[in-house]
């Protein structure tokens, strides 16, 4: 198991064949309530489906304390502090694999929600 920075909450480290190997470290978060492909993988490793976002793009109660925050603030203030404690190695350029909208251009954030 792996524990969340900044949250303290474990989760489990899985071994997946449909992982990249040559894209960045060959390693990765698996979000399975925020990412389609994630779901995927959530379902067949039977992985937990946490919430994180709330429908305006804040974080919700389980993020700790980023709670509140827009997503995108909120990911610039988890660097930050992952930089401040000494957490990062590197950074480093590469293209995102975020789906887009075809009208807008702008990054889809999937979730979970009631149909």
């Amino acid at each position: 198991k792996a524990v969340v920075p900044f949250v303290g909450r474990e989760v489990p480290i899985i071994g997946d064949e449909d992982v990249d190997l040559e894209f960045g470290t060959g390693a990765l978060k698996v979000t399975p309530a925020h990412d389609m492909n994630d779901y995927k993988l959530g379902m067949k490793h039977d992985l937990e489906f946490i919430k994180i976002m709330n429908k305006d793009g804040t974080l919700n109660g389980v993020s700790g304390k980023y709670a509140g925050l827009d997503r995108f603030k909120a990911r610039d203030k988890i660097w930050e502090d992952m930089v401040a404690c000494g957490m990062s190695i590197k950074t480093e350029e590469y293209e995102t694999r975020v789906p887009k909208s075809q009208r807008g251009g702008g990054g889809i954030e999937p979730m979970l929600s009631g149909q």
